[in-house]
């Protein structure tokens, strides 16, 4: 781990997320939300606010007449859909940048941390252990998907050219040696260590940070109910794969299914596909 020395010299501020988007995280990730604070934080963000009314008003929610209201809209749409909405409009600002390589890069890792979410949120239903797990762990899967690569824009935004260098060169070696590769170029600092440092910043649990930090080891060590949600991710990120979402070059074959303790006998794969096709392409369509 690095020293908070050496952290002091890395920018967590990434261009595309705003401060009311990192303060509402904050807000929904409280145990009890205030939700007039969230109300009121919200009406900060035209594009946040323009995004609930939206949801609020599409045909997934919709009631009999539209509204403009922002707490009758956080009313129809209830506290699990909120938090979907909000991780979605934040995490995705992150994932662009103003060079046109990486921005590349950083679209299609964000439509893969889509499909990877929505594949984990599917998994929830089949998977025993998963299904277990206290719901302040279950809450957390859907943004953990989006946000367990959120160290890439981290390192993009701090060695700009040389991560600029990295994706047009290094980008050809399989998964286990890019991440190595990371190390190398970036002073010692990999995306999975940003990132979980990030999250830490904006204050979730500390189970998610330390999933975060270590999805790329097979058998970490971590607790029981930690290990189940660090293999849920491990799993997704497989599926993601196998579904044709994945934004670097394929890993190896069972790559991601190294070390994963899930009880997968009830898991259709097929299924899982074309659900996830199917809400996908919905998500893709509400926020275009």
């Amino acid at each position: 781990m690095h020293s908070v020395k050496r952290l002091a010299h890395i920018d967590f501020n990434i261009p595309g997320v705003k401060a009311v988007g990192m303060e509402l995280m904050k807000l929904i990730n409280a145990p009890s939300p205030d939700m007039e604070a969230f109300a009121r934080t919200v009406e900060l963000d035209p594009a946040i606010f323009g995004s609930i009314l939206a949801c609020a008003n599409s045909p997934l929610f919709a009631g009999i007449t539209e509204i403009s209201d922002l707490r009758v809209a956080l009313n129809r749409l209830g506290m699990k859909e909120i938090r979907r909405i909000i991780f979605h409009v934040v995490l995705e600002s992150a994932f662009r940048s103003d060079n046109a390589e990486i921005n590349k890069l950083l679209r299609a890792i964000w439509k893969q941390n889509l499909a990877v979410s929505l594949t984990m949120q599917r998994l929830i239903q089949d998977c025993p252990q998963v299904k277990a797990l206290p719901m302040d762990m279950v809450g957390m899967i859907y943004p953990l998907g989006l946000m367990h690569v959120i160290g890439i824009p981290v390192l993009a935004i701090n060695y700009y050219d040389a991560f600029a260098k990295f994706i047009t060169e290094d980008l050809v070696q399989p998964l286990p040696d890019i991440f190595a590769r990371e190390k190398e170029l970036f002073d010692g600092f990999d995306h999975f260590e940003l990132g979980a440092e990030m999250i830490k910043r904006w204050g979730f649990p500390d189970f998610v940070p330390d999933i975060i930090s270590s999805y790329h080891v097979p058998e970490p060590s971590l607790d029981a109910d930690s290990r189940t949600l660090h293999s849920l991710l491990r799993l997704a990120r497989h599926l993601a794969q196998e579904y044709g979402y994945a934004a670097l070059p394929d890993s190896p074959p069972g790559y991601w299914l190294q070390g994963n303790v899930l009880d997968q006998s009830g898991v259709n794969e097929e299924d899982i596909k074309a659900d996830v096709m199917d809400q996908l392409d919905k998500i893709l369509k509400m926020f275009h």
